[in-house]
């Protein structure tokens, strides 16, 4: 993926994640978990909804807090022809009650390797001075979308983002075709 392109998504991830930077205690906790999504027969790209899916029930089944409201909400009031157009994203941060942390994002994408997402690029880890990892991010691909799983070390608690995107939609706008992939 060209560098252009990899600084516009980051950039638009990181907007996007100011968004709904805060939580309290009185959060309620991980969503209710439920089973996989249903997968469409044919070999096209999957429909949104059910990356939607795949993403909410992973991140319940790994006992992740449920999406940050005005995260979700400002990827819904994305502009049509825009790289966010293409997207569908989850943001999820540990609280006291339900923290998140390394074996959280292991579990959420061991969930979504159970959904059929399969990793296109080794986990990468970046690492505090003290040796403890504080970053992971790894890469997963299923049927014409591309999804970057990312888990962040704050303050007391962790935070994992997934942002998926439609690779065929991606190139229509004329931007590069996948993420990281």
């Amino acid at each position: 993926m060209s560098r252009t392109i990899w600084v516009a998504v980051a950039t638009a991830v990181i907007a996007l994640g100011a968004a709904g930077c805060g939580t309290s205690d009185a959060d309620t906790g991980a969503a209710a978990p439920s089973s996989p999504s249903p997968r469409p027969k044919g070999t096209g790209p999957l429909p949104e909804k059910v990356v939607r899916t795949d993403l909410d029930t992973s991140t319940a089944d790994a006992g992740v807090p449920a999406n940050a409201p005005d995260y979700a909400r400002s990827i819904e009031e994305r502009s049509d022809g825009s790289p966010l157009s293409c997207t569908v994203a989850f943001k999820g941060f540990g609280t006291k009650s339900t923290p998140v942390d390394l074996s959280s994002f292991e579990g959420v994408v061991s969930e979504l390797g159970e959904r059929d997402w399969q990793l296109s690029r080794k986990r990468e880890d970046r690492k505090h001075t003290d040796g403890d990892i504080a970053e992971s991010r790894t890469v997963l691909k299923q049927r014409g979308w591309t999804l970057i799983a990312n888990y962040l070390v704050l303050a007391d608690n962790g935070v994992i983002t997934l942002f998926a995107s439609e690779d065929a939609c991606i190139k229509k706008i004329g931007a590069d075709t996948g993420l990281l992939g």
